[in-house]
């Protein structure tokens, strides 16, 4: 259910996001080199409203259209920035010999885990095209063995399945597309559902629900849990109410409890693209 449930979080957010980034993108392109690029719906709107006499529709859509592409390089360069510099650190971080010890303890790959030698308790995936696992010594002092083992097959799934690139285009499109906020609704469940994901491989794993769940009450009890600006996921940063509900009851199926707020907001947004859709198109 949650595999199924976050398939469809993912798929009809980037499709609705990968869509309208592309049309403003090619909104932009035309304007600038004034060649036409094909269909565009943007193009076609503020055709329509100048011909209606509705000339501050045109400054509105192109002042939208233009935020929302330097939303989207801000946050490209932003994360390209913030992951260079957490990289530069971690080298300088880096504790070769328990990286290595752990590597060949759990059967990775190389490069795939890193140990850090740093006194809070940090376990996390990052990198977009090749994820890593990242571990703190003060992780390990903190730890018992069969803790820390259920900690690295978590962080594992979500390094199998690229989760870090991921959520961030999730978090990107929503980010960037504000005005449509059930997107950023969309990106939160999402997170939650691969979080509940990653507790369930590890618990295949070891046999047993009992040392992930010390293992988060241990990091809980902390209270070291940061937030990062470079693409992540992190053991215990997110979604913790439905995890420790899946841990206690494997069975419960959580129901998804829309936001009504946000989705008229996102309900207008797409009403007056459709409208504007159609009007141009029995105009036309």
């Amino acid at each position: 259910m949650w595999e199924r449930r976050s398939r469809i979080l993912f798929l009809l957010s980037l499709c609705t996001s990968m869509c309208l980034l592309a049309q403003m993108g090619l909104y932009v392109v035309q304007g600038i080199t004034g060649q036409p690029v094909g269909y565009n719906f943007f193009l076609h709107c503020t055709a329509l409203a100048e011909s209606l006499g509705l000339a501050w529709v045109v400054y509105v859509l192109d002042g939208v259209v233009v935020f929302t592409m330097l939303l989207l390089f801000w946050g490209a360069a932003k994360q390209i920035y913030f992951s260079l510099r957490a990289k530069g650190r971690l080298s300088r971080l880096h504790d070769a010999e328990l990286t290595a010890l752990l590597t060949e303890r759990y059967g990775l790959g190389p490069g795939e885990l890193q140990v850090i030698d740093h006194p809070d308790a940090i376990a996390l995936t990052m990198g977009l095209l090749r994820p890593k696992i990242v571990l703190s010594t003060g992780l390990l002092q903190m730890l018992e063995p069969g803790e820390l083992e259920a900690i690295v097959y978590h962080e594992q799934f979500h390094l199998q399945h690229r989760d870090p690139l991921k959520t961030m285009l999730m978090t990107g499109c929503a980010d960037v597309l504000w005005y449509i906020p059930i997107l950023k609704w969309n990106s939160k469940q999402y997170s939650a559902a691969r979080e509940v994901l990653a507790d369930a491989a590890a618990i295949r794993k070891t046999g047993e629900p009992v040392h992930l769940g010390s293992a988060l009450l241990k990091l809980l009890k902390r209270k070291q849990v940061h937030s990062y600006a470079f693409a992540y996921a992190s053991f215990a940063e997110t979604s913790i109410n439905y995890r420790i509900q899946q841990l206690i009851d494997p069975q419960a199926v959580q129901a998804l409890s829309f936001p009504l707020k946000r989705m008229m907001i996102s309900l207008k947004v797409a009403a007056v693209l459709s409208a504007m859709f159609l009007i141009e198109f029995l105009y036309l």
